[in-house]
């Protein structure tokens, strides 16, 4: 398949917009060292080549109220296909993954409570056709999550301004009221398709204000209950390789550990679940000859780690909401509104 690749200018934008993913081209380009043309014009073929996209990611305050867990499913030989686009339409399922090894299909879903993960899991997903077991790893305590990785493509300098920026975000008084309304949730899923929608259309969407939606979006960055992102092909900019690792670590451990490993630059996700194996790490790499080395170091740097299994991820059909191609390139977006009932789908947006 022939996929063009992310050059060293997209990857400086990327990165810029992993910072700052809302930011004007004018405020983007003194950073940068580019014109706003520039920035702009390397955005838009980005875009319409399917490469990079602006999202939402989930907040602290967020992973901390909903349920999360990682489903390893086992399916009848030759039905893996066709779960695999069932559960690629289903809001609940956020992620979908096909393991190199143990399960067929390695799952991270979410709900809004901890009855409908269980609903989720053993009402309709254990009955789906061609599924055979379901080992359900619910999610304990999050350390850091994928909207959270970043690219090194920026020198300090360079990024000087762009985290300065965040930072002033991350300062504003914290909101104690983090329910998410109809209308959020309206503005969540606009936003899921496009990080960057303008509050005029947000505004339409959601059937509100422009300065009610724009208050409400500022609400609940400021409250963590929500992040954006910038997310793209990871092959195409030579991040070929998704090693999962299933640790064991002593309780009273667990979380210094998992604070340690997730300041791994190589780590995705870092999180923390009720089982033998009780921490779970995500690694971006450039290739499977990195895996051992990266093993080696946590090994290194966390004395009481152990590394109970180990796999690659051959494909990711399906990332943060977001449907892949082989290529890692977007396909449609299946927003994650996780505050549907009963895991019932609705129809994705097209990229």
């Amino acid at each position: 398949m022939n996929v063009r690749l992310i050059d060293e200018i997209d990857l400086k934008i990327i990165n810029a917009l992993q910072w700052s993913p809302r930011s004007t081209w004018d405020a983007l380009s003194g950073p940068l060292g580019l014109d706003a043309a520039t920035v702009a014009r390397h955005w838009r073929r980005l875009e319409r080549d399917r490469l990079a996209w602006t999202t939402i990611t989930p907040g602290p305050r967020i992973l901390d109220q909903v349920t999360t867990a990682l489903l390893e499913i086992t399916v009848m030989s030759g039905a893996r296909d066709a779960v695999t686009a069932t559960l690629s339409e289903r809001p609940h399922a956020v992620t979908v993954e096909v393991p190199s090894a143990g399960a067929d299909l390695l799952v991270t879903a979410a709900t809004a409570t901890y009855d409908g993960m269980t609903r989720l899991v053993v009402d309709e997903l254990a009955h789906l056709p061609g599924v055979v077991s379901i080992r359900t790893h619910v999610v304990s305590e999050w350390f850091t999550e994928g909207g959270a990785w970043r690219l090194d493509a920026l020198g300090p300098g360079e990024r000087g301004e762009l985290t300065a920026t965040a930072s002033a975000r991350r300062a504003v008084e914290r909101r104690t009221r983090t329910a998410v309304t109809a209308t959020d949730r309206a503005i969540l899923s606009a936003l899921a398709v496009d990080g960057r929608t303008p509050m005029r259309t947000l505004a339409e969407i959601a059937g509100a204000g422009a300065a009610t939606v724009k208050r409400r979006v500022e609400a609940l960055l400021a409250a963590d209950v929500i992040g954006l992102r910038c997310e793209f092909a990871h092959p195409a900019a030579g991040f070929a390789v998704l090693v999962t690792l299933w640790c064991a670590v002593p309780v009273e451990q667990l979380t210094a550990t998992g604070r340690v490993v997730s300041r791994e630059p190589e780590v995705r996700n870092c999180f923390a679940v009720v089982g033998a194996a009780n921490l779970v790490v995500q690694a971006w790499l450039h290739s499977p000859a990195e895996a051992p080395e990266f093993e080696a170091r946590l090994l290194a740097r966390c004395a009481d780690l152990t590394v109970r299994d180990r796999a690659l991820v051959l494909r990711i059909h399906k990332l943060a909401g977001h449907v892949l191609d082989r290529a890692g390139r977007k396909v449609t977006t299946v927003p994650p509104d996780i505050w549907l009932p009963g895991g019932s789908a609705e129809v994705g947006s097209g990229a």
